[in-house]
């Protein structure tokens, strides 16, 4: 969100929660979601699309053309549908649920909530008999995806931010 919205952290959120907000709470109605308190605060969570509503499908038919853009200046909200386009060139037009979104708050990470959530998340799909499907910007979360069973299956670099796209399959070990 750094290269779309740059180093303004209050105005990467805002534009982020203004982007996200109706997709993520629409999606998150109907789709499999995890996640962990501390008291009354949500501090941990993993979710996926359903099969057929991912960034990909709403992407795709318009991916080509925004890839062929100019590129958006920082702050524009445009500059994010680089990385979507990018996303939606990169994903699988087999069904699966795309994962995402997946974090934990900060103060609380390296206790094993994530691993958590996403141990519930990955023995849903095992369940379901559906693949997982994710990217990622950090290499440390290549590990961490890893260990539940995904693969990576290809790279992209996009406005100079790395993304490994990762894939597990039913029964993927976890």
């Amino acid at each position: 969100m750094v290269a779309s919205y740059g180093d303004d952290v209050v105005a990467r959120v805002a534009a982020v929660h203004e982007l996200f907000a109706d997709v993520v709470v629409g999606q998150m109605s109907s789709s499999p979601q995890f996640g962990a308190v501390a008291g009354r605060l949500v501090v941990g969570v993993a979710a996926a699309s359903t099969p057929g509503h991912c960034v990909g499908d709403m992407m795709r038919p318009m991916a080509e053309q925004v890839l062929a853009a100019p590129v958006a200046p920082m702050g524009d909200p445009m500059r994010a549908w680089v990385f979507w386009a990018t996303w939606a060139a990169h994903d699988l037009l087999e069904p699966h649920r795309h994962i995402g979104p997946v974090g934990v708050e900060p103060g609380f990470q390296g206790g094993g909530i994530g691993g958590a959530v996403m141990r519930a998340l990955c023995a849903d799909l095992d369940d379901s008999g559906e693949v997982g499907w994710l990217e990622t910007s950090k290499e440390r979360n290549v590990r961490f995806y890893s260990a539940l069973g995904f693969e990576v299956v290809d790279f992209a670099e996009m406005l100079g931010v790395p993304n490994w796209f990762m894939r597990r399959d039913p029964g993927g070990a976890a």
